[in-house]
């Protein structure tokens, strides 16, 4: 029933922050975007993982692996920022 009247409410425009189960979620899901594409964390794995390459904690292909799927999460991390993934307007204009 909450989430219906949430859905009634969004849909005029009305919003009470910290109520809205709609906003809790979405508040929710950017913060966990912005931690998991935070591209200075990506960076920091980036070098951790050269270093255990270079002490011998790691093979080779376990290296390059790593090294392409943290690459891979660095290009979209980047993308996303510029792209500004995190902002959204609704349809009344309101962000």
């Amino acid at each position: 029933m909450f989430l219906l009247d949430d859905i009634v409410l969004r849909g005029f425009g009305i919003s009470i922050p910290g109520i809205d189960l709609l906003w809790t979620i979405e508040q929710i899901r950017s913060f966990a975007y912005r931690e998991f594409y935070n591209p200075e964390k990506i960076k920091s794995s980036i070098k951790e993982n050269r270093l255990l390459y270079e002490f011998g904690e790691m093979n080779r292909d376990e290296y390059e692996r790593k090294n392409n799927d943290l690459l891979h999460k660095l290009k979209m991390a980047q993308r996303g920022e510029e792209m500004n993934i995190d902002g959204r307007i609704d349809i009344l204009g309101v962000k």
